[in-house]
C-alpha cells in the first residue's frame, strides 16, 4: 500500500537499497563519489584513532570559495529511504584560527524541485548532523521537508554535548522567521547527559540517526561505555518528516554567514588547509 500511495502522489520511490559499510581502506569508494572546489581532495590515508588505521580524509584548501560548492563532498551514488545511517568521524579543527567559518556535515539530502507533498514549496528531504568548527562542542540537528527561495519547512535542535545543554528545539518556516518552540513528542528527550570532554574536532565519535515515516532519532555513542546517548527522538507530525529517497553525504565547506552565538565573528576563510576524517560510514535499511 505504501508504494501504491507514493506512486499516486508522485513521490520518487526506489527499490530498497542493500545495507553497506564503507571502511575507507581504499579510495575511490564503490558507494560514493566526490565533488567540490578544484583544490580540495578526498583520499584514504593512515589515521590514528580509527578502527583499522585508515580513514577518508576530506581536505578543504586554504581560502576556498564560500558555500557547499567550494568545499569537498562525498555523495552516495544510490538513494536511500528509511533506515539507520551511521558514521564515525572527526570534524575539521580550527583551534589555530578560532574565527574560521567551516561546516562539517553528515546527512541525507534530495531535492529535484518537485512538490510531491503538494504544499506549494519544492520538497527538500534532508536530515542533518552539522558542526561549526568555531564551536566544536555544539551539534546542530536539522530536518527539512521543503525549501524554496523565500520559505522553507524545518525542525531543528541545537545542543552543547560537552555540557549537556539544550539551546533550542524549534520549528521554522524561513531563516528570518522566529523559532516556534517544540513541545511534547517533538521535544524528546527534554534533557541530555553531558559527555565530558566532548570536542568533535579532536577525536573520532560514532554518530547516527534512524529515519522512519513517523520518527527520526539522532544519537552519539559514548566512547568509553559504548552506550548510545539519544540527542533527539523526534516523534512529531509525519508532515515534518522527509518522505523522499535521499542521497547519503559527508562534507566540509567554508561558511561566511553562519556563526555560533559564542563566536559571532567566525566567518573567516581558513588560512591553511583543514581536514575532516571519516573512519567508516554505514547504512542499514
Amino acid at each position: 500500500m505504501g508504494a501504491i500511495s507514493a506512486l499516486l502522489l508522485g513521490v520518487p520511490m526506489l527499490a530498497e537499497a542493500a545495507p553497506f559499510t564503507e571502511h575507507w581502506a581504499a579510495y575511490p569508494s564503490p558507494y560514493f563519489y566526490s565533488y567540490g572546489g578544484a583544490a580540495n581532495t578526498a583520499t584514504s590515508v593512515a589515521q590514528s584513532g580509527t578502527t583499522d588505521g585508515r580513514a577518508l580524509q576530506l581536505k578543504l584548501s586554504a581560502y576556498p570559495a564560500a558555500g557547499v560548492g567550494g568545499g569537498i563532498t562525498q555523495e552516495s551514488s544510490s538513494r536511500y529511504r528509511y533506515g539507520t545511517f551511521t558514521t564515525r568521524l572527526k570534524t575539521t579543527n580550527c583551534s589555530t584560527q578560532p574565527n574560521t567559518g567551516i561546516v562539517t556535515g553528515f546527512f541525507t539530502y534530495f531535492n529535484d524541485g518537485g512538490d510531491y507533498n503538494g504544499n506549494g514549496l519544492p520538497d527538500n528531504s534532508e536530515i542533518d548532523f552539522e558542526w561549526l568548527c568555531a564551536e566544536p562542542q555544539v551539534i546542530y540537528l536539522t530536518m527539512y521537508t521543503d525549501f524554496g527561495p523565500a520559505a522553507h519547512r524545518r525542525v531543528s535542535r541545537i545542543l552543547n554535548l560537552a555540557t549537556g545543554t539544550l539551546h533550542s528545539t524549534c520549528y521554522y518556516e524561513s531563516f528570518s522567521g522566529a523559532c516556534q518552540p517544540l513541545t511534547g513528542n517533538e521535544n524528546l528527550p527534554t534533557t541530555i547527559p553531558a559527555l565530558a570532554g566532548y570536542n568533535s574536532s579532536t577525536a573520532h565519535y560514532e554518530y547516527g540517526f534512524t529515519w522512519t515515516a513517523s520518527r527520526v532519532t539522532w544519537w552519539v555513542v559514548h566512547p568509553t561505555t559504548g552506550q548510545r546517548i539519544t540527542l533527539w527522538d523526534y516523534q512529531g507530525p509525519a508532515s515534518r518528516i522527509p518522505a523522499n529517497s535521499s542521497h547519503f553525504l559527508t562534507n566540509t565547506w567554508h561558511t561566511n554567514d553562519w556563526t555560533p552565538p559564542s563566536r559571532p565573528l567566525a566567518t573567516q576563510p581558513p588560512n591553511s588547509a583543514r581536514y575532516a576524517y571519516v573512519d567508516w560510514t554505514a547504512y542499514v535499511p
